[in-house]
């Protein structure tokens, strides 16, 4: 379980990390921020929790096959004994009443395990979804910002256009 949960975080903070990197291809002067941060961890997070169901309910699709390939060969050695002791007299045979039921079970465990891994899956894009157009949202208030602040800056550089500068006060005769 540990292996799953670790290659799930490792699939998450990949996922974070290249949305980082795309949103600063997207917006050069974006720089993430506390807020940034703890909203991706809380991210990579769920999906590492996410991932971590899909990966183990995808393991538990290949057991599950598994045992019932186990529970249909039993079911066979049972119907060669059956024969072996003479006890198929009335053509009842063992491995048709046991793989009708191993069948029955092992598809209803499927479904819900291939169920819970789509439904895994598409919690986990949904929130990396979220995270990329929480960090293009973020990316495009920074800009503006920046913006914003650097306009100001300039307008407070033209008021000093007509006064003298220290360079004027220096006496160089």
């Amino acid at each position: 379980m540990f292996s799953n949960i670790a290659i799930a975080f490792l699939i998450s903070l990949g996922i974070a990390l290249v949305l980082f990197l795309v949103v600063k291809g997207i917006y050069s002067r974006f720089s993430p921020e506390t807020l940034h941060i703890l909203v991706a961890s809380l991210a990579i997070v769920g999906s590492t929790i996410a991932g971590a169901v899909a990966i183990s309910s995808g393991k538990g699709i290949r057991y599950v096959v598994f045992l019932e390939e186990g529970a249909k060969e039993m079911a066979g050695r049972v119907d060669d004994l059956q024969k072996e002791y003479w006890l198929d007299r009335y053509g009842i045979s063992a491995s048709d009443i046991a793989s009708g039921y191993v069948e029955g079970a092992a598809d209803v465990a499927k479904s819900k395990l291939r169920r819970t891994r789509t439904l895994s899956i598409a919690v986990m894009a949904v929130l990396n979804g979220l995270l990329f157009l929480f960090l293009l949202n973020a990316g495009s208030k920074a800009v503006s910002w920046r913006s914003r602040q650097r306009n100001a800056d300039d307008l407070d550089d033209l008021d000093d256009v007509g006064r003298s500068s220290s360079f004027d006060d220096l006496d160089l005769d």
